[in-house]
C-alpha cells in the first residue's frame, strides 16, 4: 500500500532541473516558428532561485518548461506545458503549491509575458543576417573547424545591455549563486563589460544572422585606492631610483585646485583612475563545452585588461572547482611567458640565521631566490592569492619527481642532494602560507603534534593536487585541446578552499573553523 502511494506521489513531484530545457533557435524567412538550432536541448545545473531550495515541482503531472533564445541577440521565449495539475491547497490546506509561471517573471523580461514582442532596441535588425553584434570585435579563431569571434561592449550601450538582460537568467542557471545585477544606474553601466563568443556559422539559403552564441561572460572595474605601491605598478608615479634609501617619499600629480573652492580643476574620468577589473558571471554553455573555448575566452578577456594602463589587478569573483583549473592552465601559459617567471628557481641553501627556530619562515627568500616576486606579480596583474599558487606549482614542478619524497627528508636542509633541499624549503614555504591562512583553526589546537600533522596533511594535499594540475598543464600543450579539458574537468574534482585576507574578491570560498585552508 504504501508503494503504491509512494509511486502515486511520484507522479506528481518532478525534479525541476529536469524539467527545464533551454534550446537555441533562429528566425526563419516564413511566418513558421523559429528553428531550434540545436537537435537536443540543455537542462540547466540549478534552479533553487526559482523553484525554491528542495528544486522540485510539486502538484504537476509532466511539467515541461521550455526557455527559447534567439541564437543571436538572446531573445527569450517561455512556454510551460503540463498534462495535468494538482489543487494541493484542497488536500493539505497549508501547502503552498508553486506556480510554474510566475517566479519566472521576476527574471525574465517582460515582453516575454506579453502578446507581442517590444524588446527592439535602435541597431540593426537581429532577424535579418546583416545583424553583427554590439561593440567591437576583440578576437577571431578557429577551433575544430568552427570559426568563432569574441566580442566585448560596454553595458552602456543599449544593445549590449538588452541582450544581457535577455539572457540574466542564464547566470542563475548555470552559476552556484549567481544572481541578477543592479542596473539601474548609468555610472554603474559604464563600469561593465559584456563580452559575448559566438560561433559563425555561413548559412545556406537563410536570410538569418550566422551568430550563434558560444559563452559570455562579464567585468566589472572598481576603484582602488591609490597607494604609492599601487600608483607605481601603474606607472602614475615613477618608481624610486636605485639609491633611493627606501623610505617614502611625497608625489605630485597633474592635478591642480581652484584657491578659492578647492575642487579639482581637471575633469576625471573615473574609468582611467587606478582600478581593479574583476571577471565575473562566466559561462560557456553546455552544447560548446568540453571544446577549450572557456581558456580562450579567458584568455581573450585578460589579454585585453592586462594591457590597460590604470587596472592594477584582474581577479576572478567566486570562480568555481571547474574554472579554476582552467585558469591555472591559462596563467600558467601566460606567466612562463614572461622571462623573469620562467628564470625563477628555489633557493637550495638559507643562511643559518634565517633558519633559526624563533626565526620567521624566508618564504620569499625561498621561492624568489633573490627574484623580486612583487615585481613579477605588478607586471603580471594577477591577484596575490592566485599569484602565490603558480610561483609555489612552477617551483615544484622544477624540482625531479624523485625528490618529491618526504622520505628524503631525514636531514632537512643539511641533506647533501641539491633537490632534496629545495623540496625541503618548498614546502616550509608552503606550511608557512598554509599556516598563515589558518592559524586561527591551528592553534585551537592544545597537541603540538596534532598541529603539526595537520600542516604536513595539507602541504601533502596540495602536492597531490599540484602534481596533477602540471600534469595537466603538460598534456595541454603537448596534445591538444580536447584532453587538457578532460583534464580540467578531472582536477575540478578536487575540492580546494582557499582564503587569502588580501583579496577576498578573489575567494573561492570561506572554510569552516574545523578546515584547514590549503
Amino acid at each position: 500500500m504504501a508503494s503504491s502511494l509512494d509511486n502515486l506521489m511520484d507522479e506528481w513531484v518532478t525534479d525541476s532541473n529536469e524539467a527545464f530545457y533551454l534550446n537555441l533557435t533562429r528566425s526563419t524567412s516564413s511566418k513558421d516558428k523559429p528553428q531550434r538550432v540545436l537537435d537536443e536541448p540543455f537542462n540547466p545545473s540549478f534552479t533553487y532561485e526559482i523553484y525554491g531550495d528542495e528544486q522540485k515541482l510539486v502538484g504537476y503531472k509532466e511539467p515541461a518548461i521550455y526557455l527559447d533564445f534567439r541564437a543571436n541577440d538572446l531573445t527569450p521565449s517561455l512556454d510551460i506545458q503540463f498534462k495535468q495539475k494538482l489543487d494541493l491547497a484542497t488536500i493539505i490546506p497549508e501547502f503552498e503549491q508553486v506556480d510554474l509561471e510566475e517566479p519566472l517573471k521576476d527574471i525574465l523580461p517582460s515582453y516575454v509575458f506579453e502578446s507581442s514582442e517590444n524588446n527592439h532596441v535602435p541597431g540593426p535588425d537581429p532577424t535579418s543576417q546583416a545583424w553583427t553584434p554590439p561593440g567591437k570585435l576583440i578576437r577571431s579563431f578557429k577551433q575544430q573547424g568552427k570559426d568563432y569571434e569574441i566580442w566585448g561592449a560596454s553595458l552602456a550601450d543599449p544593445r549590449a545591455l538588452q541582450i544581457f538582460r535577455n539572457m540574466q537568467i542564464l547566470v542563475i542557471l548555470f552559476i552556484e549563486g549567481g544572481s541578477q545585477l543592479e542596473l539601474d544606474e548609468p555610472w554603474t553601466l559604464d563600469r561593465w563589460t559584456l563580452y559575448l563568443m559566438y560561433e559563425v556559422t555561413p548559412l545556406k539559403n537563410s536570410s538569418a544572422s550566422p551568430y550563434t552564441i558560444a559563452g559570455f561572460s562579464t567585468s566589472y572595474r572598481y576603484w582602488v585606492f591609490p597607494t604609492l605601491e599601487v600608483m607605481r605598478a601603474i606607472k602614475a608615479i615613477p618608481s624610486p631610483p636605485a639609491s633611493d634609501s627606501g623610505h617614502v617619499t611625497d608625489y605630485h600629480t597633474h592635478l591642480t585646485q581652484d584657491p578659492k573652492t578647492h575642487l579639482i580643476n581637471e575633469q576625471i574620468n573615473t574609468l582611467e583612475v587606478q582600478s581593479r577589473e574583476r571577471i565575473s558571471q562566466f559561462i560557456i554553455l553546455p552544447p560548446y563545452q568540453r571544446r577549450s573555448l572557456g581558456s580562450e575566452l579567458y584568455e581573450t578577456i585578460f589579454g585585453v585588461l592586462v594591457k590597460v594602463s590604470n587596472v592594477w589587478e584582474i581577479p576572478v569573483e567566486d570562480p568555481s572547482e571547474a574554472f579554476d583549473a582552467m585558469r591555472d592552465y591559462s596563467d600558467m601559459a601566460y606567466l612562463r611567458r614572461m622571462s623573469s617567471f620562467e628564470a625563477l628557481s628555489l633557493a637550495s641553501s638559507i643562511p643559518p640565521d634565517k633558519m633559526r627556530k624563533d626565526a620567521p619562515i624566508p618564504r620569499d627568500l625561498i621561492l624568489g631566490n633573490g627574484a623580486d616576486l612583487d615585481a613579477i606579480r605588478h607586471e603580471s596583474k594577477i591577484v596575490p592569492r592566485q599569484f602565490n599558487r603558480l610561483v609555489e606549482m612552477h617551483l615544484l614542478s622544477t624540482i625531479p619527481t624523485l625528490s618529491r619524497s618526504t622520505a628524503r627528508l631525514t636531514r632537512k636542509d643539511k641533506s647533501s642532494n641539491e633537490n632534496d633541499r629545495k623540496y625541503y624549503f618548498w614546502r616550509l614555504a608552503v606550511k608557512d602560507r598554509i599556516y598563515r591562512q589558518s592559524a586561527d583553526v591551528l592553534d585551537q589546537l592544545e597537541d603540538h603534534a596534532e598541529k603539526v600533522q595537520k600542516l604536513e596533511d595539507a602541504v601533502d594535499n596540495v602536492v597531490d593536487e599540484y602534481s596533477e594540475r602540471l600534469q595537466g598543464i603538460d598534456k595541454r600543450v603537448g596534445k591538444g585541446p580536447q584532453e587538457s579539458q578532460n583534464s580540467a574537468n578531472k582536477l575540478a574534482k578536487r575540492k580546494r578552499v582557499v582564503v587569502d585576507d588580501d583579496d577576498e574578491d578573489d575567494a573561492d570560498s570561506v572554510a569552516s573553523s574545523k578546515k584547514i585552508k590549503a
